[in-house]
């Protein structure tokens, strides 16, 4: 595999140079786009509060006072907006073309890339997103059936007599944290404010492209034939405060019961969930718990598992996801062994069966 990275790499490295370059210019677009956004937002603000509080004064804004409209000048708060909205029309049209070539060239190298890395399987970036297995998963117990799913490409492939299909999703749904942001949008004043930090002052600081800012889930999601019959479900899920309160507040999986298994390394990194003590201590042998928390050591990342009715899913947080480059200069080999490792040991779970 090692010589086949490095002919990836040398292959593909004046193209991931370029897209370097190219995600350094849509990051500028964007953002001066968000930048103006904000402008925007600010005053839009600040003529709320003097609304809501008459009595307001605004003069400790020296750079807001010549725009306080007065009688000889009525229209004075208007200037400013007008300003900021027709400079905001090029550079978000600067930014969209920018960001629209950064993208082709990202997905045209990756195609490339995935392919000489692994021939033997399938590989395709317009596949629909997965939204029947993401469901049947049971991994995200805010997830329903119409809850929007993205997918960024997604490879399938024969591994040990099973079919390994592998994708790379996004997800935007209402978790609990989501929920209680959006109760504050309904506040007058402080929606503007939540708006502001969450679409300008995020992109304003943050180095990854506005597509990827808003996943409630960005990463790996497989699915495979699991050769144990089961009658109910086994759910594997990192072990956080975070998990426990979107499990406890759904009313997706009231049949659950926490599952308590006694291997302590096991149960530091994970929480289980499932139907029957007796199946899942079943499916989540010895062996499997040490296994899968050398597999959640390998990733560096929070891990899902779930195992039902002749199915396994697997899940792995990825902010910037499988199929798409990662952040920061990309003129190391670094950036294909990252890529081929995440992918060959997703193909290893087959071996779970």
């Amino acid at each position: 595999m090692e010589q086949v990275i490095q002919k990836a790499y040398k292959e593909t490295s004046k193209a991931l140079n370029d897209i370097y370059e190219r995600r350094k210019r849509t990051l500028f677009f964007q953002k001066i786009m968000w930048g103006l956004t904000g402008l925007y937002l600010l005053f839009m603000v600040l003529l709320l509060m003097r609304n809501y509080f008459p009595s307001m004064e605004l003069d400790f804004i020296p750079a807001f006072k010549p725009f306080q409209p007065s009688q000889n000048n009525p229209y004075a708060t208007v200037y400013p907006l007008v300003g900021l909205l027709v400079l905001l029309y090029p550079t978000t049209f600067l930014f969209a073309k920018a960001f629209q070539k950064f993208k082709l060239k990202e997905k045209e190298s990756m195609a490339k890339m995935v392919r000489m890395l692994f021939p033997q399987v399938e590989f395709t970036q317009g596949a629909t997103a997965p939204i029947k297995e993401v469901v049947q998963s049971k991994f995200f117990a805010w997830v329903k059936k119409e809850t929007p799913i993205y997918s960024y490409g997604q490879i399938r492939g024969r591994v040990n007599d099973s079919i390994m299909n592998i994708a790379d999703i996004g997800i935007v749904e209402q978790n609990t944290s989501n929920t209680v942001t959006g109760g504050l949008l309904h506040i007058p004043i402080l929606n503007m404010l939540v708006v502001f930090y969450q679409n300008v002052f995020k992109n304003l600081v943050s180095n990854t492209t506005a597509d990827n800012q808003y996943f409630t889930f960005r990463g790996m999601f497989c699915w495979l034939q699991f050769k144990k019959k089961l009658d109910g479900h086994t759910v594997v899920l990192p072990n956080s405060e975070t998990t426990k309160w979107d499990r406890w507040a759904s009313s997706n999986f009231k049949e659950e019961q926490r599952i308590l298994l006694e291997d302590p390394r096991f149960t530091e990194s994970f929480i289980v969930y499932g139907t029957d003590q007796v199946e899942a201590r079943y499916v989540l042998s010895s062996s499997i718990m040490e296994r899968i928390v050398a597999l959640k050591e390998k990733f560096d990342r929070p891990i899902f598992l779930s195992f039902q009715n002749r199915q396994m899913y697997l899940a792995v947080l990825n902010p910037e996801g499988l199929f798409s480059f990662p952040s920061g200069r990309l003129d190391h080999i670094k950036v294909v062994e990252e890529l081929a490792n995440d992918i060959e040991m997703a193909l290893e779970i087959s071996s779970f069966n």
